[in-house]
């Protein structure tokens, strides 16, 4: 399966609001489409840190109604007390990874350099975040059901939701936007 593609795709229209039914659509990569619950985000938090060359990204995301919520994090570094861009992380304990912290199968809670997999099959829950050159960030969270299928949504963060706070060496990148929100999610599924 092409994460890029469907990211690509729901990045773009992440700004757009729709109430119609789900309608399944067909990718040019031969996957299906289709709208499927609002990922709800709980605890959201992201902040460079304060005179360090570190910076963090954590929150809890539920499914459905009444699901137990998974809860990602992971730290990323900055030379500029500046939120950075962090590749696909895997979440973490129950209902999070199959594949554990390190995209392995195994829950070795090794740090996020050595958690970071390309592999993205088999079933589990990973994050991205994506600094965009104009000042905006995409959160990316994908819920992957099996080798063929995987749920997925992207939260659109603009400038003004994460601004430089502070002043001298104190001054540093802090997301002030809200800290529970739903994310419109889509479901795509290798076709045939």
């Amino acid at each position: 399966m092409h994460i890029r593609p469907l990211y690509i795709l729901l990045l773009g229209a992440a700004s757009v609001t729709t109430h119609a039914s789900p309608t399944p659509a067909i990718l040019d990569d031969g996957h299906d489409l289709n709208q499927v619950p609002a990922f709800n985000v709980t605890n959201f938090e992201a902040s460079a840190m304060v005179l360090s060359n570190r910076n963090f990204y954590k929150f809890d995301v539920t499914f459905y109604h009444e699901a137990t919520p998974v809860h990602c994090e992971a730290m990323g570094t900055t030379i500029n007390h500046q939120l950075t861009s962090i590749p696909q992380t895997w979440c973490p304990g129950p209902g999070g990874s199959g594949y554990g912290g390190n995209g392995t199968g195994n829950n070795n809670n090794q740090s996020n350099s050595n958690s970071n997999s390309s592999a993205t099959t088999g079933p589990g829950v990973s994050f991205k975040w994506t600094e965009q050159p104009d000042g905006s960030a995409a959160l990316l969270i994908v819920r992957r059901i099996n080798d063929k299928a995987a749920d997925t949504a992207v939260y659109k963060v603009t400038p003004d939701c994460i601004p430089m706070m502070g002043d001298d060496i104190f001054r540093h990148q802090v997301y002030e936007g809200p800290e529970n929100f739903s994310v419109p999610a889509y479901r795509s599924s290798e076709s045939g």
